[in-house]
């Protein structure tokens, strides 16, 4: 057997071992890249071999009482054109401008051949996505990422909000809760190595945590298109509607019309549709005040029970202004004045009450407070100080003048009538991290509460009552009616509204109805607000009988 020596010339010794050396250093960098990547990432200076981008974070999901969805983010792309690789058909490029409505602005950039990228389109849907693909135009490639979807559309639209193009919050739930729901966008960071391969780092995304609204889509379902149907019929302005739960003091339902499709924007051209009228808009209340002024008397203990009251003949001068009734109701009780609604027997009741005593209530009662845990954007309304109050201010005030309310809050006020005296807040959340109730506080007695109730229930079950158009048949309806005047520029606007719950001695239902606007020949609380109570209690009774 012949053996072979081989022999290694210096050169190729020396070539080796470079390559040996090149190897181990690789080696060693990338175990250096993956032990300490953080601080070497941080530290790198050559800016062509670092890699950022971003991972976005899935905002909250916003659901209704039964887990119902009302928000989420859904997958989307944008469009984008590389400029430089850029080159359509005349038919490519017709099609773009329309298919993804692409302005004349970047239409021009489109067709300029200049460098760098040009965004096209954001939130672009896969089917979308789909067919631009088809068309296999050079240079046009797509970035996945997230969009905000409403799937109530305009159902909750005023409740739940929106987002921005980036979803932040910027109208309702969405904009209150921003920080809750928006979570935390995660991101990677990296270099290329020499062999190409990418090493980083990489921080998750932190989701953004979920709402539970106390909201029933069903009844704000019912609520909105029972609205919508009366604002347009009876020509009025605008119009709102707040249900609750009474026992609990959860908001079922908050509604307004008009209202807005929070997945189409293009077509909002007057900005007052976003305003959440319910909970914004604050104005006298009219006779729906006059049972917690008559609250206030009877708890005072300075007026009778059986009082009878002359209201004839149907007007009185007090504090230097006239009082008028519809007509002259002659003798009345304390109930008949509340059934026949007459101003000119809440003045003579509340001549000799306090001023101080009145204010005192109709804070009780919440009115003058922002209900704490809505936590969306209202207004308090207004209630003066008892020492601003005139005499002509004191009387004014027991039939709904010279103070205002929001919808939210009067349903607030009632809602002591439905609990037996006692206020306990509103609250729009289930989330009980976002709930901070104050304690619920007695406004009136009990005797006082029981006859109030008995004054509402004859109001709108008598004959002559004027909420009698609120009745649901095969329940009790307690309420009351209120028609407040309103002159712009010499001309009268009305707003009518109702206030009540059923059934009337097991209450399950609380609504609120306002219609503001109103200039026709019908524009009182009872024809036009009690009806909508009737529509939607009887459908709302229904749904939440049925379950479904």
């Amino acid at each position: 057997m012949v053996s072979r020596v081989i022999k290694y010339s210096g050169r190729s010794l020396f070539v080796q071992g470079l390559f040996l050396f090149a190897f181990i250093s690789l080696i060693i960098r990338l175990i250096y890249i993956h032990v300490y990547q953080e601080d070497f990432i941080k530290e790198k200076i050559d800016s062509k071999t670092l890699l950022k981008s971003s991972i976005l974070a899935e905002r909250g999901k916003i659901v209704d009482r039964n887990n119902r969805l009302l928000a989420l983010d859904v997958t989307s792309y944008t469009v984008i054109a590389d400029l430089k690789k850029f080159n359509p058909s005349e038919d490519q490029l017709s099609f773009l401008v329309e298919f993804l409505l692409i302005d004349s602005k970047k239409k021009e950039k489109l067709m300029s051949k200049q460098k760098g990228h040009i965004e096209l389109s954001r939130h672009v849907k896969e089917k979308k996505k789909f067919e631009l693909e088809e068309l296999n135009i050079e240079g046009l490639f797509f970035k996945q990422n997230l969009q905000r979807t409403y799937p109530q559309v305009e159902v909750s639209s005023h409740v739940v909000g929106l987002t921005d193009i980036d979803r932040n919050g910027i109208q309702g739930a969405e904009k209150a809760l921003n920080k809750i729901l928006q979570g935390q966008d995660g991101g990677f960071l990296g270099v290329k190595s020499p062999i190409g391969a990418i090493e980083g780092l990489r921080q998750e995304p932190k989701e953004g945590k979920d709402l539970n609204l106390t909201i029933d889509v069903r009844l704000q379902s019912i609520a909105h298109h029972e609205l919508k149907k009366a604002v347009v019929e009876s020509e009025a302005e605008s119009g709102s509607i707040v249900i609750i739960d009474p026992k609990t003091s959860e908001i079922l339902a908050l509604n307004n019309f008009p209202t807005f499709n929070p997945l189409d924007r293009r077509y909002i051209t007057d900005l007052s549709v976003l305003r959440n009228r319910a909970t914004v808009d604050v104005f006298e209340p009219g006779s729906v005040l006059k049972p917690i002024a008559m609250a206030a008397i009877l708890d005072s203990g300075k007026t009778k029970k059986d009082i009878k009251i002359k209201t004839s003949p149907g007007w009185i001068e007090y504090g230097g202004y006239k009082t008028n009734d519809f007509r002259d109701y002659g003798t009345l009780n304390l109930s008949d004045i509340i059934s026949y609604s007459s101003n000119v027997g809440m003045v003579k009741l509340c001549m000799e009450q306090d001023s101080g005593y009145l204010v005192d209530i109709y804070s009780g009662f919440g009115i003058g407070f922002i209900p704490a845990n809505i936590l969306i954007p209202a207004r308090e309304g207004f209630l003066p100080e008892a020492s601003s109050l005139s005499d002509r201010d004191k009387v004014s005030s027991c039939y709904g003048y010279g103070l205002s309310m929001s919808a939210v809050q009067i349903a607030q006020a009632y809602q002591v009538f439905a609990n037996d005296g006692v206020l306990k807040e509103l609250s729009l959340f289930k989330n009980k991290n976002l709930n901070s109730p104050k304690p619920e506080v007695r406004v009136i007695s009990i005797e006082t509460n029981k006859l109030v109730n008995k004054m509402l229930v004859s109001a709108v079950n008598s004959s002559y009552g004027t909420a009698r158009n609120a009745r649901v048949e095969g329940s009790l309806v307690a309420g009351k009616t209120g028609t407040a005047e309103k002159r712009i520029t010499g001309k009268v606007f009305y707003t009518a509204s109702f206030s009540g719950f059923v059934p009337a001695h097991d209450p399950k239902l609380l609504a609120v109805i306002v219609l503001h606007g109103l200039y026709g020949e019908k524009h009182s609380g009872g024809s036009v607000a009690a009806p909508i109570f009737s529509k939607v209690m009887t459908q709302s009774l229904h749904a939440l009988e049925s379950g479904s």
